[in-house]
């Protein structure tokens, strides 16, 4: 399985908990494991409340890069992160920040969205660019292991938690196109290239690493070994290792993981998943199938379509964005159809039943800014 690069991500709970010694020693390991000179680099996700300035010391040395877990200011941010005790956590996520601008670390941030954070687009915007972030992605809170999503499913108030995800992605789009796409926002970066990709190319479709085998190995604290959507790594409330596929205690190589007879028959329905969305929904060339993590979580299986995670953070999100773009590339005075992606007399169309290139004239000079 030969790479030109490897990214080594420590995720989930908190990495910097394990020490600063422990990550001094595997840096170390990293090195001394590398005889090709592949190039790795090293991200950590935190909370931000444990870093010191040894911690930006050992960032700097070993140019790990930093992503924050912070969803926007203070009466956001603390409405859900809790300490043990019930305490917020705010103030101990700002001394952390504080550091890494101190020591010129760049700050790039993940924010959960909840349906309480939705009514504050303004505040959210507001933070990140006051706190100096370079990026930032919004990930949607979802159905995972024994948690439910606050926003319920599709059959109960999906249509109100719709109305207001549009309404918040509609007001940060305008502002992000108004501060000249600063700082960098994952999702409406990637859905305007998977847009400019599709108008170049109609045969284009996003691909998603969640989708695609080993492009993620995920290894846990016991050495268990997952692919497809990190958060599979978690497996669920009954089986915790339902999705591991080895253990790297006892595998010699990875090759033996493609072998494996569960990471066959997890990979087969992942694929029928992915075909399903093809062929059942129009927006599939700018969504690529959702997340193998989302689909079991919500509907207890790899092999379906739609989920409210993807309703929301694909479907509308596509639509808000290229509504955004439409909107652009509009000369004033004049109006146009907002809608872009419609379906046809009972069956799915073509993401580009609607779509003018045209009428997308600022996409080129936007994807080279960005």
């Amino acid at each position: 399985m030969p790479h030109d690069s490897v990214r080594i991500l420590w995720h989930a709970g908190e990495p910097l908990a394990a020490g600063l010694d422990f990550f001094e020693r595997a840096s170390e390991i990293i090195r001394e494991c590398n005889p090709r000179g592949v190039k790795i680099s090293q991200t950590m996700q935190t909370n931000g409340t444990l870093i010191t300035g040894q911690w930006c010391q050992f960032f700097v040395r070993n140019k790990v890069q930093i992503g924050v877990s912070v969803d926007g200011p203070a009466h956001v941010h603390d409405r859900h992160r809790r300490t043990l005790g019930n305490g917020p956590t705010h103030a101990g996520v700002m001394r952390g920040i504080n550091l890494l601008n101190r020591h010129d670390i760049a700050l790039h941030g993940v924010a959960v969205l909840t349906p309480y954070s939705l009514n504050f687009p303004d505040d959210i915007f507001d933070f990140f660019v006051e706190t100096g972030f370079t990026s930032v992605g919004f990930n949607l809170e979802e159905t995972e292991g024994a948690h439910d999503s606050a926003f319920g499913d599709q059959n109960t108030q999906i249509d109100r938690s719709r109305e207001a995800y549009n309404n918040f992605m509609s007001r940060l789009f305008e502002r992000w196109q108004r501060a000249q796409q600063r700082p960098r926002i994952r999702e409406f970066e990637g859905m305007i290239h998977s847009i400019g990709a599709f108008l170049r190319n109609q045969d284009y479709y996003r691909t998603s690493d969640d989708l695609t085998p080993f492009s993620n190995i995920v290894v846990s604290r016991e050495g268990e070994i997952s692919t497809f959507s990190p958060e599979l790594a978690g497996g669920t409330s009954s089986d915790t290792s339902c999705f591991s596929i080895g253990n790297v205690h006892e595998i010699a190589s990875l090759e033996e993981l493609a072998a494996n007879q569960k990471f066959k028959d997890i990979a087969a329905e992942v694929e029928k998943g992915v075909a399903r969305c093809r062929a059942e929904c129009e927006y599939f060339p700018v969504c690529g199938g959702g997340t193998a993590s989302n689909k079991f979580y919500e509907k207890g299986t790899f092999d379906c379509a739609e989920t409210t995670t993807c309703l929301l953070h694909r479907k509308t999100l596509a639509d808000v964005v290229a509504r955004g773009l439409r909107k652009l590339s509009i000369p004033r005075g004049t109006s146009a159809t907002a809608e872009i992606l419609v379906a046809g007399e009972g069956a799915a169309t073509s993401f580009g039943s609607n779509v003018k290139a045209s009428e997308f004239n600022n996409l080129i000079a936007m994807e080279e800014r960005i």
